[in-house]
């Protein structure tokens, strides 16, 4: 029997890297109607969700962002109660999935706390860190095995927030370099889900045993 959380695992990485790295380039532009566009793709493939849900879980992750956008006077609290109503979503869909929404929101929204803290600094171990830490989380796995994956991500992340600070322009070929590295991150990611244990399994089985 199929478990419904097997459908988080199956994820196209191609098409997860393109919408995540299409979902960045509206974010940074504050283009909002295309933000929605891009995270309705992004919410769909990512965590299997049917269209319809991910419109709606895509309107909840936008809304989440808009509140953490404004810098310095960003709204975490907001955007950690939009997030928890996404993963209350997911968790509706995937019913087996353990995860608890709002530890797996506030998880996500440390990211992007941790992100903007390191924004275009090469030296990103604790981005690393915070991507590995909500993978770990979100896929009920040992941290180790995503920790590759994680730093990929990073490093295609660095690409981004050097566009950010030079041309803001959609057409740059930065981008493809980024979605490339992006595409490996999620490679990597898809690769782990599939051999790694899962982590809860780990620690209820008795040592020596």
């Amino acid at each position: 029997m199929t478990n419904k959380q097997d459908h988080m695992r199956t994820f196209d990485p191609r098409k997860v890297a393109h919408y995540e790295v299409a979902n960045y380039v509206a974010y940074y532009q504050k283009n909002w109607t295309g933000l929605l566009r891009y995270t309705v793709g992004l919410v769909k493939e990512a965590f299997g969700l049917p269209l319809i849900r991910a419109i709606e879980g895509a309107y909840l992750v936008a809304r989440a962002e808009i509140a953490f956008a404004p810098f310095p006077d960003n709204d975490v609290p907001k955007a950690r109660s939009y997030m928890t109503r996404f993963y209350q979503l997911v968790k509706a869909v995937h019913m087996d999935t353990h995860l608890d929404p709002a530890e797996a929101a506030r998880l996500d929204v440390q990211w992007w706390i941790v992100h903007r803290e390191l924004f275009a600094n090469p030296a990103n171990a604790g981005l690393t860190n915070a991507l590995a830490d909500l993978w770990a989380y979100a896929y009920d796995v040992p941290r180790e095995h995503v920790l590759p994956a994680a730093q990929a991500r990073a490093d295609a992340m660095l690409i981004s927030d050097r566009w950010v600070r030079g041309s803001k322009d959609p057409a740059d070929p930065v981008l493809t370099d980024e979605e490339r590295i992006m595409t490996e991150a999620y490679v990597l990611l898809r690769t782990a889900l599939a051999t790694a244990p899962a982590a809860h399994a780990m620690r209820a089985t008795p040592a020596g045993a």
